[in-house]
């Protein structure tokens, strides 16, 4: 669960990467929806998340995830990430149990820190225009992201509303056929998020188990 988590980041970072090696426009409809999310100073995004294995629909879940400069809140299921930038708390609530990190400001991929994610992200993929397709009144562009080096996830493919210049939503492709999407349900930029959401309270849970890994 806690890898599904880190993944459900990533629909932040795809919307803004700015890739290193393109083919048929990628680059500049991935620049112009990377200036537009650029202006915003906090996103709340509520997602729906899906699980397909061998094409069978395998698992089907909403997320929430808040962001505010480095500092991110997402929840999936019984898993809920705080983050302020500096600390990292992983709630389970079905165990009560929450587990407590630094972030590593020094590690560009830490998928755990948006801020550097984005960054960091063109030094992991290139990026190839698919095709546009029109769905629910939509026109959508299609972008594949495939890694500069072997992993298990073999291609994201990321799909942009032409007219918005947003996500619409992004899959990635495992090589055991399995392949995870993120729709966006509902997007708000300049949300008015309280700091307070972005760290665990412990006293609203006296009965959780603390694991201090820092």
């Amino acid at each position: 669960m806690k890898r599904i988590l880190m993944l459900a980041i990533t629909i932040i970072a795809a919307a803004t990467l700015s890739a290193q090696s393109t083919d048929g426009g990628a680059t500049t409809i991935l620049q112009s929806v990377a200036k537009k999310y650029q202006t915003f100073t906090s996103m709340s995004i509520n997602y729906t998340f899906k699980v397909e294995k061998d094409k069978k629909v395998i698992q089907t879940m909403t997320g929430t995830i808040k962001i505010k400069g480095e500092k991110y809140t997402a929840k999936l299921g019984n898993q809920e990430l705080f983050c302020d930038g500096k600390t990292i708390w992983n709630y389970q609530k079905e165990s009560e149990e929450v587990s407590i990190f630094e972030v590593d400001p020094d590690d560009p991929d830490n998928i755990l820190n948006p801020a550097k994610l984005l960054k960091g992200w063109s030094k992991i993929y290139s990026a190839k225009f698919i095709r546009e397709e029109t769905r629910q009144n939509r026109v959508l562009q299609i972008i594949d992201l495939k890694p500069l080096k072997q992993a298990d996830i073999y291609k994201v493919r990321v799909l942009i509303d032409k007219n918005k210049k947003e996500l619409y939503s992004l899959s990635t492709y495992e090589v055991d056929n399995t392949v995870s999407t993120y729709y966006i349900d509902k997007f708000t930029a300049n949300a008015a998020l309280d700091d307070k959401q972005f760290t665990f309270d412990t006293t609203a849970h006296p009965e959780v188990d603390i694991y201090d890994m820092r």
